[in-house]
């Protein structure tokens, strides 16, 4: 039985927390037509849906619900990203912040802090690996900003974190950074291989 089936008679509440778990799972795993199905007219819901809607493209759709600093960077808007940066003192949210402080500013052409990048890298990686797979895939786009031809081994090390936990939502992005990366490389058959695998990603993302 499905674990919406299972909340069906026990509350509203309930409810919306199965139906969070179902989307917000497919979310990360790229499905983002099934997750809109299910994801909750809740706080969490809500935001989630922010997240697969600025991935989609739908720059205005997104807008519309509850702004967030994960949201611009899905948004690749790095001055509104630096704004929205929640001052929380939870460290796993303390970490993301600062992964996406260097991200924001290594996207606007300034100089980033590598080692607070690297301590807030160490901080997931020995809180929440999940959560370290997902600040990697922040820090390999930091480095592919700064210079595209020398985030190669950050963005295979992002798409190796993704593979290990099942993660897919940024997989078509990572790709086609490597493969512009593979570019800049003059490694033009292997950019080719990527670039293709990157719109088979778009495509298995798409509605």
């Amino acid at each position: 039985m499905k674990l919406p089936e299972l909340a069906k008679g026990a509350g509203e509440v309930a409810r919306h927390q199965a139906a969070w778990a179902v989307g917000s799972t497919l979310f990360w795993r790229g499905r983002f037509c099934d997750a809109l199905t299910w994801l909750p007219p809740s706080a969490e819901g809500l935001t989630c849906l922010g997240w697969t809607l600025a991935l989609q493209g739908e720059r205005e759709a997104a807008l519309a619900l509850p702004h967030n600093a994960m949201q611009y960077f899905f948004l690749d808007d790095p001055e509104a990203c630096l704004r929205w940066i929640d001052p929380s003192a939870e460290p796993v949210a303390m970490a993301r912040a600062e992964l996406l402080r260097h991200w924001a500013h290594s996207r606007l052409g300034e100089r980033p802090d590598e080692a607070a990048a690297q301590a807030a890298l160490a901080t997931l990686r020995r809180l929440a690996p999940c959560e370290e797979a997902r600040g990697t895939a922040i820090h390999a786009e930091a480095a592919f900003s700064r210079q595209p031809l020398y985030a190669l081994p950050h963005l295979d090390h992002a798409l190796d974190l993704f593979a290990r936990f099942g993660l897919h939502y940024l997989e078509a992005r990572l790709l086609t950074w490597k493969a512009q990366a593979l570019d800049a490389a003059g490694q033009l058959d292997d950019a080719s291989r990527f670039h293709k695998a990157a719109a088979e990603a778009r495509r298995h993302q798409g509605c």
